[in-house]
């Protein structure tokens, strides 16, 4: 098993501030839904289970924003706007993948000493989904 770093992370004016475990952190995703692709934030390729999340302070700072079927929450600063993560309402009964209710994908752009610009990034076909 690989041995897990930890990484601190928040949003862009400190209010939502948190730290998490992973494996070493070499790619990231960008998604083409209609929302995703608005926000232009690039994702982290895995999902992380919430028992590797550590919410340090400011999440009643967060608001939630769902839409379509509602699968994704989306969460964002109520000061400065940033969505630090998402995660995983729910799955459709069918579904396979690796993403599971309550799980988190977070905005990589929010991570501590973490260059985006250096990560191999892979196009998730969200619009499909």
């Amino acid at each position: 098993m690989t041995e897990k770093t930890m990484y601190q992370a928040s949003c862009h004016c400190s209010s939502v501030r948190f730290r998490f475990k992973s494996e070493e952190i070499t790619k990231g995703c960008r998604c083409n839904c209609s929302i995703c692709k608005r926000k232009g934030i690039v994702v982290s390729a895995a999902y992380l289970p919430p028992e590797d999340i550590e919410q340090l302070q400011g999440m009643s700072s967060l608001a939630l924003y769902q839409f379509g079927d509602k699968d994704v929450n989306h969460y964002f600063c109520r000061t400065c706007g940033i969505c630090p993560f998402i995660t995983v309402a729910s799955v459709a009964p069918t579904y396979v993948g690796s993403a599971k209710p309550g799980y988190y994908r977070l905005n990589l752009g929010c991570v501590e000493n973490l260059d985006i610009y250096g990560l191999a990034i892979e196009i998730i076909d969200g619009r499909s989904l």
